[in-house]
């Protein structure tokens, strides 16, 4: 089965690489990783200066979500460079995330991440976390000037990593293109707090965490999908990604490829070989030789709103329901056309439904549907 990618002549062996952060933060962890099977591992981000950890800096919300204070590689550049020439990478790639607050300094660090040996670099513009470089979403010569400074300071393939805001504004995707970026990562974490301790009256962590984790795949999904539309980039997609189910949701969308982030902070490198194998499974039983045969195959089912036309539907009852600790369906209706009988059996009032299907959504049992009336 062929999982390969090729990322602007950065050829991986398959597409599943394992973004910047805390799993990849010296010579030892990113081996692990290499060794669970990852097309690539991208260090932890490097700048110009060691960053200090905070105590504590991880913070949990639900299952699958996660609010992390930390910024960038807690380790000096001359100790990356020490970890990094005793990596025997096989045939995974390496790719190095710089931060710097200039193009100078970027420039600077695209260099010596060539040096080291880097098989490309991603450029990280911004976090969710700190001041720092809080305004470049927001000022595209800012970032062009980046980006340029990187791309000539280098021969090696160079990506760009966006945030939400970024990846959704085309002065932000029109400027980078401009200057000459061909592959991005999207998206970063979102900015986020974990909650308010209301009989303390304060908020339950120290500062803005980055917040990832299950629940922020949805945005990370349409920001695919609308990058792949609207823009040229290929396209390395992040956000909630725990499974080869999730990968493929972002290949059908038309991503080049994935990287998974929180699924190792929570389960381990172990996630990347099955979601490598998983992918390779489904693609052989499904009857795919390889990944470009369904590549951005559900984008042609991806409609703009002022082309669907509204559908006379309505809520229908499959089942009878006689569970009467569950309202869901009745207490979320809007239109009052959900109700109880006297015998106790929900009902739908067709001349009030609006066909919206939140019901329909919302019911444990599966008992409901949305038809034509």
């Amino acid at each position: 089965m062929d999982l390969s990618v090729n990322l602007c002549g950065l050829r991986l062996k398959n597409p599943v690489i394992v973004a910047a952060g805390p799993w990849a933060r010296n010579a030892a962890s990113i081996k692990k990783c290499m060794d669970a099977g990852a097309g690539a591992v991208i260090t932890e981000t490097i700048s110009m200066e060691a960053n200090r950890n905070l105590t504590p800096r991880l913070y949990l919300g639900k299952e699958g979500q996660i609010f992390n204070t930390k910024l960038y590689s807690n380790i000096h550049l001359e100790q990356w460079e020490t970890e990094l020439e005793s990596l025997d990478r096989g045939d995974c790639k390496l790719i190095v995330s710089i931060w710097g607050s200039s193009a100078s300094e970027l420039s600077y660090l695209a260099s010596r991440a060539e040096r080291m040996g880097a098989d490309a670099v991603e450029i990280s513009i911004a976090a969710p976390i700190g001041m720092r470089n809080q305004a470049f979403g927001f000022h595209t010569h800012q970032i062009e000037a980046f980006a340029q400074a990187v791309l000539q300071a280098v021969s090696i393939p160079v990506l760009m990593k966006l945030s939400y805001e970024a990846s959704i504004s085309p002065e932000v995707t029109g400027s980078i293109q401009r200057a000459g970026i061909r592959i991005v990562s999207a998206i970063d974490s979102l900015k986020g707090l974990s909650g308010v301790d209301i009989e303390q009256k304060q908020v339950r962590m120290p500062t803005y965490g980055g917040y990832s984790g299950d629940d922020i795949r949805p945005v990370a999904l349409a920001t695919t999908a609308a990058l792949r539309q609207y823009t040229a980039f290929q396209i390395c997609s992040c956000g909630g990604i725990f499974d080869y189910q999730n990968a493929l949701e972002f290949i059908m969308l038309g991503a080049d490829a994935v990287q998974l982030a929180t699924a190792i902070q929570l389960h381990g490198c172990g996630v990347i070989r099955e979601v490598v194998e998983g992918l390779s499974h489904w693609l052989e039983t499904h009857g795919y030789e390889s990944l470009d045969a369904v590549r951005g195959m559900a984008l042609q089912s991806l409609k703009p709103f002022e082309e669907i036309r509204p559908r006379p539907l309505s809520s229908m009852v499959l089942q009878p329901c006689m569970d009467e600790d569950c309202d869901v369906c009745a207490e979320g209706c809007l239109y009052e056309a959900v109700s109880r009988g006297a015998d106790g059996s929900i009902r739908i009032d067709h001349d009030r439904c609006d066909g919206c299907g939140l019901c329909v959504a919302r019911c444990p049992n599966k008992k409901l549907s949305l038809e034509w009336v």
